[in-house]
């Protein structure tokens, strides 16, 4: 589930500063049911985050499935060497908290989206989607982008129903990782929806199936 060299994000779990602090790590060995990982880095001043023994975190990590798994848990301490590293608690698999992977049909479609950080990880922009679906988007990024992957956002979509009416729609998502093609100099962002009511999913999913119904009348879709 979680390998040696996979990455993992912390978060204190008392953080109560309105920019709240990310750190980004890697799973150096494991002993049992503890994780030793090197030097957390901020991921916004990229200086390394000194804490005491028993500070509490929540924790992420992006698994093989491409689903991000959550779990919390507790600096035990450090050991030194030619890698210094922390150790922290590894609370097993039955407790870490599973963000479901995209299961919905995924279209082709340009949405206008304003994405933002939740704090300062990136200048704001708008761009549009290459594809959507009730899961997620695959954002087109724009150039010299400061979006971060394994980053929570914060995004603005204006969905154009068939209907005429614009529904916007707001949506807490996970970059889970940015996407280099040689084909194509614009990157662009694998995005996952993982805090949205079901209203504004069966709404999105509409969208979907109402853009299925043109492409197949224009002979864009078997």
């Amino acid at each position: 589930m979680l390998n040696i060299g996979d990455t993992i994000y912390l978060e204190l779990e008392d953080d109560k500063d309105e920019i709240k602090k990310r750190f980004k790590c890697r799973l150096v060995d494991r002993v049992k049911e503890f994780l030793f990982i090197d030097y957390p880095i901020d991921e916004r001043t990229k200086k390394v985050g000194f804490f005491h023994d028993g500070t509490q975190f929540r924790a992420s990590f992006i698994g093989k499935d491409q689903a991000v798994y959550l779990f919390s848990t507790q600096l035990q301490g450090r050991q030194k060497g030619r890698i210094p590293m922390l150790i922290i608690r590894d609370p097993g698999k039955e407790k870490y908290i599973r963000i479901q992977r995209r299961q919905h049909v995924r279209v082709k479609a340009s949405v206008s989206v304003a994405a933002h950080p939740e704090n300062e990880e990136f200048t704001p922009f708008v761009t549009v989607t290459e594809d959507i679906s009730g899961g997620g988007i695959a954002l087109v990024l724009p150039r010299n982008h400061q979006l971060p992957a394994g980053q929570q956002i914060i995004c603005w979509l204006s969905l154009h129903m068939q209907t005429g009416e614009i529904k916007y729609i707001k949506v807490t998502c996970f970059v889970i990782r940015i996407i280099t093609s040689k084909n194509n100099a614009r990157e662009k962002a694998s995005i996952q929806f993982i805090n949205i009511n079901e209203g504004d999913r069966q709404t999105i999913i509409r969208y979907c199936f109402e853009r299925q119904l043109y492409l197949r009348k224009k002979g864009l879709l078997e």
